[in-house]
């Protein structure tokens, strides 16, 4: 049960988050934030991938994710095996360019 350890490190690591209230998730149940938690090899949703691309706090989710070394579940997009491998600063460039 990967999924449900990595949402009990998210609520850990996310007392008050103002950019969370402008977050494309900030309005998700609980329950409904597994869609960022896949377990190890498969895939996550497209249309969660989407979410991701077109949410207004994806810089301040991925520097979240970082700040605090959340290894599991995607932030701001980036998924756990693209930042263990991406230098803080090479996924917000990442980040960055996509928005264009």
């Amino acid at each position: 049960m990967p999924a449900a350890r990595a949402l009990d490190e998210l609520i850990e690591h996310t007392p008050e988050l103002p950019w969370l209230e402008q977050a494309a998730c900030g309005d998700l149940e609980l329950d409904q934030l597994d869609l960022f938690f896949v377990e190890a090899g498969r895939t996550i949703a497209s249309s969660t991938v989407a979410l991701c691309r077109r949410c207004p706090s994806r810089r301040a989710c991925l520097d979240h994710a970082y700040q605090h070394e959340i290894v599991s579940g995607y932030f701001g997009g980036v998924s756990p095996g693209r930042r263990r491998v991406l230098s803080h600063a090479d996924a917000v460039t990442e980040i960055e360019r996509e928005g264009r």
